[in-house]
């Protein structure tokens, strides 16, 4: 009888071990970036590829023909470095180089705005309907239109742009 309880309460102490390896290795939160545009922008998905370019001004225009407008968040921000990680996968020196040499070399016309704040991209992208910008999940609201990945929303199990290292 012992034997039993002994096997029992060994048992419950490594399953209990085990929910806690799993909720501690789990993060509490993840940070979600948002792809917001103006309510007004037709597009409602966008692939991860065509956003890449985008970011990278490899694609200037929307397929509507107007001028894309690039914001981007200041440095130091945790919005900054998901994008730094995911989209442009460099740091944050090497972006400043990129921007630089394609300024040099006359692809751009001036570096993209960057904005001190989710608030800050989100009142701006509502008001100019050819930008395109990016905010931490949270702040959405309906002042603008949320665009999809490749179908997944900012929300959804395999969004790329989401940091889970919290």
């Amino acid at each position: 009888m012992n034997t039993i309880r002994g096997s029992a309460l060994f048992g419950k102490r490594v399953l209990s071990s085990i929910i806690l390896l799993a909720v501690c290795a789990t993060p509490l939160w993840a940070t979600e970036i948002a792809v917001i545009v103006h309510k007004d922008n037709p597009l409602e998905d966008i692939s991860f590829d065509n956003l890449r370019k985008i970011c990278r001004a490899e694609k200037q225009f929307w397929d509507g023909g107007e001028k894309i407008y690039l914001l981007l968040r200041e440095s130091g921000n945790q919005e900054k470095t998901i994008m730094l990680k995911t989209v442009y996968q460099m740091e944050e020196m090497g972006l400043k180089k990129f921007w630089l040499t394609k300024l040099f070399r006359e692809e751009i016309p001036s570096f993209p705005n960057a904005l001190g704040s989710n608030e800050a991209v989100k009142r701006f992208v509502a008001q100019v309907p050819n930008a395109i910008g990016f905010i931490d999940g949270q702040y959405v609201d309906d002042t603008v239109k949320v665009l999809t990945i490749d179908g997944k929303s900012f929300q959804s199990p395999g969004y790329p742009l989401t940091d889970q290292s919290q």
